[in-house]
């Protein structure tokens, strides 16, 4: 009698499986034809930051030290968690898949982004060969639907992109104000207390709903500048913006502080160059406008300086180690060393992309490194010079990009990409066999403002407003 029934119940399970899979196939493929870009990216946008935040919530943090942080494995889960994360990760991957294949079947011609498209495939294909011909083969699905979710969104019609960094200030508002409130609620998870900053009189780190600080600090940071470039002159704007900025300090990020400061010296030099270029077709040049693009390069020149005469390998550690996880341990220049020694071995392939996980970590003494915290190095020591050409040159197009529209956002479209590349340096933003994380989030909105930025610009037509889609004055008003 046991086995009719084990078949039963597998035969039950599996015709709701396939009636709810049914549904849901029609559920989304009209809602991807009703609310089309804007529906698609605000479902990934969403169900990336609702992941996320149900991952730190429901997962044990612990404090190791005054620096570090970390969440104590997938163990330490709550079950429910769990599970969201696997039902979030198929919604995404099943949104992503219906839009592709929607919009590929209408056959419409998608002009501009030529550039950032090349280089996504470059780094896919350099992905899978690493998985294929490197030191330990091993394909991770996640690196796929990263991937599947900006396909998607590069086959979508194009959308303004100044709507696009309204729904992403959103999303970043969520999770800032969420990082303040349950900070207040319950301050011995999302609070580290006994760091010692550089701030005086602060011994206490924000964490919030991120991983660590580190990673709090650039969402911030990312809010202010969408803010700058797309405003809002409402109270709850304005209030967003305080609590961006009231984080960006908590966080006590310096690697954030650092890209903050030179994001602002970018922006001040667009703006000193757009007033001097104005000036000088009128034949005159101001003293205001001389004196501050001299203070600017005075101060660029000597930091450059500064930089130069001193080991530079030895002042980006300097840099970054007073900010690292791993500040009592080993040190981030021993962990470059190691990766560096790693690629050595296989120097066109890599690694594989199972560079620093728990076997590797184990096998080398380091088991607080959950990889190379350095983007370049990384790359080279995970899928080899294939791996890092992939990358330069995708970080080539966003550069490329981002200088192109300067002028039409500010400066902003090249303050995103620095954002990314700073950032670089001590940690690794372009993963992309992570999905369900903070870092894919900001990435994916950078990638998302430029290729809508260079749609508009080939000249394709916007989607127009859905009814009942009230977004038609946002940019306006956001």
């Amino acid at each position: 009698m046991t086995l009719p029934i084990y078949l039963t119940i597998l035969g039950t399970i599996a015709f709701l499986a396939a009636v709810i899979g049914i549904f849901g196939l029609f559920i989304v493929s009209r809602g991807v034809a009703r609310f089309s870009t804007r529906g698609v990216i605000n479902v990934f946008l969403w169900l990336i930051v609702f992941a996320a935040t149900a991952l730190i919530m429901g997962s044990a943090r612990e404090y190791t030290s005054q620096y570090s942080v970390t969440l104590s494995g997938y163990a330490g889960v709550m079950p429910w968690v769990v599970w969201w994360l696997r039902l979030s990760s198929v919604a995404l991957v099943g949104v992503a898949a219906m839009a592709i294949l929607m919009n590929w079947s209408k056959r419409s011609t998608l002009r501009g982004g030529t550039w950032l498209l090349v280089g996504l495939a470059a780094m896919f294909v350099a992905g899978v060969a690493s998985s294929v011909l490197g030191t330990k083969p091993e394909f991770i699905h996640q690196s796929l639907y990263t991937v599947l979710l900006m396909l998607a969104l590069a086959l979508t019609p194009p959308i303004a992109p100044e709507l696009v960094a309204v729904y992403a200030k959103r999303v970043l508002a969520f999770l800032l104000y969420g990082s303040l409130i349950l900070a207040l609620i319950n301050p011995e998870h999302y609070v580290q207390t006994g760091y010692s900053g550089i701030i005086p009189g602060f011994n206490f780190r924000l964490h919030g709903l991120a991983p660590h600080a580190n990673g709090l600090g650039p969402l911030a940071l990312l809010y202010l500048l969408l803010a700058y470039w797309v405003p809002g002159k409402r109270f709850w704007h304005l209030l967003g913006n305080l609590v961006a900025l009231v984080v960006l300090i908590l966080a006590q990020s310096k690697t954030a502080w650092l890209t903050a400061l030179f994001t602002l010296f970018v922006l001040l030099a667009y703006r000193l160059s757009q007033q001097v270029s104005m000036e000088m077709k009128s034949a005159r040049v101001g003293w205001v406008t001389t004196l501050g693009l001299g203070l600017f390069f005075t101060l660029l020149l000597s930091t450059l300086a500064i930089f130069v005469t001193a080991n530079p390998l030895d002042t980006i550690s300097r840099i970054v180690t007073a900010d690292s996880e791993l500040s009592t341990l080993t040190g981030r220049t021993e962990i470059w060393e190691t990766t560096l020694d790693t690629w050595r071995r296989a120097p066109w392939f890599g690694y594989g992309p199972t560079l620093w996980d728990v076997d590797f970590r184990i096998t080398h003494g380091v088991l607080a490194a959950w990889h190379a915290h350095n983007q370049y190095i990384q790359a080279l020591g995970e899928a080899g010079l294939v791996g890092l050409g992939a990358l330069l040159l995708y970080v080539g197009a966003l550069l490329g990009y981002g200088i192109k529209f300067a002028s039409e956002t500010r400066g902003v479209s090249l303050a995103l990409v620095f954002l990314m590349l700073i950032r670089s340096i001590s940690e690794i933003p372009f993963k992309m066999s992570v999905l369900l994380d903070v870092s894919f989030l900001v990435h994916f909105i950078v990638f998302a403002v430029l290729l809508m930025l260079v749609r508009r610009a080939s000249g394709m037509r916007e989607v127009p407003p859905v009814s009942g889609w009230n977004d038609a004055a946002l940019p306006r008003t956001a």
